[in-house]
């Protein structure tokens, strides 16, 4: 979506993106939707959580990663700081009161970095499909041809999921500085979903496992579903996204 059919907010006074804020007056919670790499806001799972959202009684906040979107000729200068800090950005600035951040993929990664650079704020994670060490991940498929383009060009080019993806070497150094499964362990305490499907060919199902091993909070719960892919927008996976966020949202109301 290259549209404007959305209010735009800027970011650094650089980045510019579309987003859309439905405000429950009296909800002192916001469900923040934070989206894949190459994607957008306005799709399937993100409707799926606004509808919720709404039914819930509770605020909804989406937007486009810098980058992407009305900002995709701006991408080559975005990486995971860019995205954490625009997050944190739009937390501090536009919305009031607590944030419950669901992230699909890059997404994901976002909101468990959001999550640590903001732990008054925000009080729970759903991760679906997500890539906490995409470094890592991208090393290993990357051939010796397109580790020369890296060298050579600083970017390197991956297929992934019948889709291909240009990363900058900004991109892979940042990505490589916040590869949150190197870490000892993740101070992050709020609660935290964590959903991966086994028909990922993107993301191995093991990982989360790993993530989830490390995270120091005392309330993860991790879905592993049998039928899902990496894009998580089946009926099936919908439902299953949903019911993590109204599990945290009524654990959200029951302790406030």
């Amino acid at each position: 979506m290259s549209d404007t059919s959305h209010p735009i907010l800027n970011f650094k006074n650089h980045f510019a993106y579309q987003y859309e804020f439905d405000c429950q007056s009296q909800s002192a919670l916001t469900i923040l939707y934070i989206h894949g790499l190459s994607s957008n806001p306005w799709g399937k799972k993100p409707e799926a959580v606004h509808t919720l959202a709404h039914e819930l009684g509770v605020n909804f906040f989406r937007f486009e990663l810098a980058g992407h979107g009305i900002d995709s000729p701006h991408y080559d200068e975005t990486d995971l700081e860019v995205w954490r800090d625009q997050t944190i950005d739009i937390i501090n600035h536009q919305i009031k009161g607590d944030v419950l951040l669901v992230g699909h993929c890059i997404g994901g990664w976002t909101s468990l970095l959001t999550a640590l650079a903001c732990p008054d704020k925000v009080k729970g994670v759903i991760c679906t499909s997500t890539a906490p060490n995409l470094y890592r991940l991208l090393m290993h498929l990357a051939t010796s041809s397109q580790r020369a383009e890296l060298a050579a060009n600083h970017k390197i080019t991956v297929g992934m999921e019948r889709m291909s993806f240009t990363f900058t070497e900004q991109f892979m150094d940042c990505a490589r500085r916040n590869a949150l499964t190197e870490l000892p362990t993740i101070p992050i305490h709020c609660p935290i979903h964590l959903l991966q499907g086994l028909q990922d060919t993107f993301i191995d199902w093991r990982i989360v496992l790993k993530l989830a091993e490390k995270l120091e909070s005392d309330s993860v719960v991790t879905k592993i579903l049998k039928s899902t892919n990496h894009h998580a927008q089946k009926p099936a996976d919908l439902k299953e996204i949903n019911d993590s966020i109204r599990d945290l949202v009524i654990k959200y109301k029951n302790f406030v």
